[in-house]
């Protein structure tokens, strides 16, 4: 069953404990690097199948991504093989808006929400 996880309720979480989530962005390096969620983790989609041993599944698990299809794909095909994850609904961008203590900003292009 596919899980998800919204904006709001993903902030409140952060904000209150943010060492009880273990959060994966399945973006590739160079989109990493522009702009992430303090304490994320990268494993890009295409590496995570590889990586499952990364993840620390006693934590609660979100996957993000950009646009939400990449995380979504993930969540979804992990959730359907018994693992325990939930996508962020809202996605970066929507952090980006309503939870800037959330962002850690590297060298972010102009374009990339485009």
């Amino acid at each position: 069953m596919y899980k998800e996880i919204w904006a709001e309720e993903f902030k409140s979480r952060f904000l209150k404990n943010p060492e009880n989530l273990e959060i994966i962005d399945v973006r590739q390096p160079e989109e990493f690097n522009q702009i992430k969620i303090k304490g994320s983790k990268l494993i890009s989609m295409q590496d995570l199948g590889a990586s499952l041993d990364k993840i620390d599944w006693s934590k609660e698990v979100i996957f993000v991504c950009r646009t939400w299809s990449r995380s979504w794909y993930v969540t979804n095909v992990l959730n359907q093989n018994w693992f325990d994850g939930k996508n962020l609904a809202g996605w970066i961008n929507i952090l980006r808006i309503n939870c800037e203590e959330c962002i850690e900003k590297g060298n972010l292009a102009k374009d990339y929400f485009n």
